[in-house]
């Protein structure tokens, strides 16, 4: 693609010479060298005025929405986010190969990076970076879809009624799978019925020939199950009916490993993977499930699966002060979430903390959501501090504590720590329990 066919497509106006376009940014914080810098407009901030720093930093060529002194081709368009809408939509038309949409409360980045490493077993596979699934970051995603790939895995995510939709049509997924449904985003879509209905707008395909990957443990299942399209389905789950039956798991938080047993197929196997939690067996399975039905061989599986490289603050172990273990699971949480990563400290040896950050957009019932996580993160570790007024309603004793800010906690936490402690950090990201497990690293 070219300068002039995204001028085509978009009705805008080319300024300067045309040139060949392999890939693009939006965020001048990222920019690479030869990207084509586009230029959107938010709330809180204009792209425009970053456009000379996008030049700076390597930007080939820029799309913008008005004529500004530039020595590097640029094209003038109507929209910017229609152009991003406009050209994802064209380049979705051209791609032939697979597409797998991933939506859910809980593990969408986790499950996108397991299923895209699976398939680049079989062949080239173009994935989501990061968390870019809102309606900015699919059709973003899709624009860097190029015809070199076999594969491609979206994230589609959503905070409010018909996102999915909108997202879904624009993506056109031959295969998609909801890795589950649980408390989050509330303040939008009002309890868990209704983001079971929104998450199951992934399942209707634009023809018969889509294949669906269900959550057997889900309420929602038989909901699913019926109002779907699919030509296939497969479940996953503990449920003894799944397709994908995951067994017998075992976490080791100093090897960073998860070990279980999956029945498929009428055969019984035993896999590892890098990461800890319950929920990344339950990922696996998933994926091992859209994996299979790519073809990708079974023993190029099980050798991915231990070179798995997880995203960043997702249930992350590593070395900690005074010898002690950190989980960084600080990228975000929902009530799910927190007693998943909480699960995976169960069987751990010697000395537990949980340091709880507040977790947001959880609505009117929030206060009493924090306190029935705090009731079970009581059975799981032997020390709670927590920062936010959301736990307020919980009773403070020797071993559970309410802070105001990091520095607090990290004063605290820097006298009882030992080589025999495990700690896990974890909060809704707009509490930036990140700066903090940062601080306890060495």
């Amino acid at each position: 693609m070219n300068l002039i066919d995204l001028s085509e497509i978009s009705n805008g106006k080319l300024f300067g010479d045309s040139l060949e376009v392999n890939s693009f940014s939006i965020d001048t914080r990222t920019i690479q060298s030869n990207d084509v810098y586009i230029a959107l407009r938010g709330e809180n901030f204009d792209g425009h005025d970053f456009v000379l720093d996008a030049k700076e930093k390597g930007a080939c060529a820029a799309v913008l929405e008005r004529p500004t002194e530039l020595n590097i081709p640029h094209l003038i368009v109507h929209d910017t986010y229609k152009f991003l809408e406009k050209v994802a939509i064209h380049n979705r038309r051209k791609f032939n190969g697979k597409l797998i949409g991933i939506t859910g409360t809980n593990g969408k980045t986790s499950t996108k990076q397991i299923v895209a490493n699976l398939l680049n077993r079989k062949g080239p596979c173009h994935k989501t970076i990061g968390n870019k699934n809102n309606q900015i970051g699919v059709p973003f995603t899709l624009l860097n879809l190029q015809p070199k790939h076999d594969f491609s895995v979206v994230e589609i995510g959503t905070s409010e009624p018909g996102e999915i939709e909108i997202l879904r049509e624009m993506a056109q997924p031959h295969m998609s799978a909801i890795t589950n449904v649980s408390m989050g985003h509330l303040e939008g879509l009002k309890d868990t019925e209704s983001i079971a209905k929104e998450k199951g707008n992934i399942l209707n395909f634009k023809n018969d020939e889509g294949v669906a990957f269900l959550p057997r443990d889900s309420e929602f299942y038989e909901y699913w199950l019926e109002n779907t399209n699919a030509r296939e389905t497969f479940s996953f789950g503990f449920h003894s009916e799944s397709d994908f039956k995951v067994s017998n798991i075992k976490i080791d938080i100093v090897k960073n490993s998860t070990c279980f047993d999956l029945s498929y197929e009428n055969k019984i196997g035993k896999f590892s993977m890098n990461g800890i939690s319950q929920y990344n067996s339950l990922n696996a399975a998933l994926s091992i499930a859209v994996a299979l039905k790519c073809d990708v061989p079974m023993t190029e599986i099980r050798q991915s699966l231990l070179e798995i490289d997880l995203p960043e603050r997702r249930l992350n172990v590593s070395p900690a002060l005074k010898g002690s273990i950190l989980i960084d699971d600080s990228y975000n949480s929902n009530p799910a979430s927190m007693k998943n990563a909480l699960d995976s400290l169960e069987n751990a040896e010697g000395q537990k903390i949980c340091v709880m950050g507040s977790m947001k957009e959880l609505g009117s019932k929030s206060k009493q959501i924090h306190k029935d996580v705090y009731n079970y993160a009581k059975k799981k570790v032997d020390m709670i501090f927590c920062m936010g007024d959301e736990w307020s309603g919980c009773s403070e004793d020797k071993n559970f504590k309410i802070y105001k800010n990091h520095e607090e906690i990290y004063k605290h936490l820097i006298n009882i720590l030992d080589k025999n402690t495990i700690i896990l950090v974890k909060g809704s990201r707009s509490t930036k329990m990140d700066k903090l497990a940062d601080k306890l690293k060495p």
